[in-house]
């Protein structure tokens, strides 16, 4: 394996990938198959198991006790709360194998927090901002703020993780960003 000598593998870590990017850490216990592509200054917890067609942008966090099934695509900055549970197949069954991986898509900046279940098959938008302990069965909006069991739309929140507050098509945060014409990214998932 040739790795970036940046990259940081605990010594009771299995790693038969070597498509791992410059900085990124990977602690005790976690198993990453081959083929399974990590980027840059990401930080792989322990217990954590990737399959080997599973994409993980760069600035990734991924806490311990997750696993992450073939089809999950995940862009940069995406935090993963620890023991958040990802699903690979609608319908399983003892010994009955898919023939293609069901994508799911975490995109840039959203945030999972502990104990979190995704149904596969789903898109969770940019910053949007998943409650622990949330069911998720649809997609989520970018920017959303979802919770509950099945996850509802609570609110939407800033870059920054803040709540937004609304004036017409404007949302602005309290760090001073301002989200114009933002009825454009506002959905309902209800």
């Amino acid at each position: 394996m040739n790795l970036d000598a940046t990259v940081f593998i605990h010594e009771k870590a299995l790693v038969e990938s070597s498509e791992i990017k410059e900085n990124t850490r990977i602690w005790a216990f976690a198993h990453i198959l081959k083929g399974a592509k990590i980027g840059s200054n990401c930080n792989i917890n322990d217990h954590t198991f990737i399959e080997e067609d599973v994409i993980i942008g760069n600035d990734v966090t991924i806490k311990c006790g997750v696993y992450l099934w073939n089809g999950i695509r995940i862009q940069n900055r995406v935090f993963i709360g620890p023991n958040a549970t990802f699903t690979n197949d609608i319908r399983p069954r003892s010994k009955k194998y898919l023939n293609e991986s069901i994508k799911t898509d975490i995109q840039e900046g959203a945030s999972i927090g502990a104990n979190a279940t995704i149904i596969c098959g789903i898109t969770i938008g940019k910053w949007a901002l998943v409650g622990g302990g949330s069911v998720l069965t649809r997609d989520v909006p970018d920017y959303a703020l979802v919770s509950g069991n099945p996850a509802r739309i609570k609110g939407y929140v800033c870059e920054c993780g803040e709540n937004l507050i609304f004036n017409k098509n404007i949302a602005k945060c309290k760090c001073n960003k301002i989200y114009n014409n933002f009825e454009k990214i506002v959905k309902r998932i209800d």
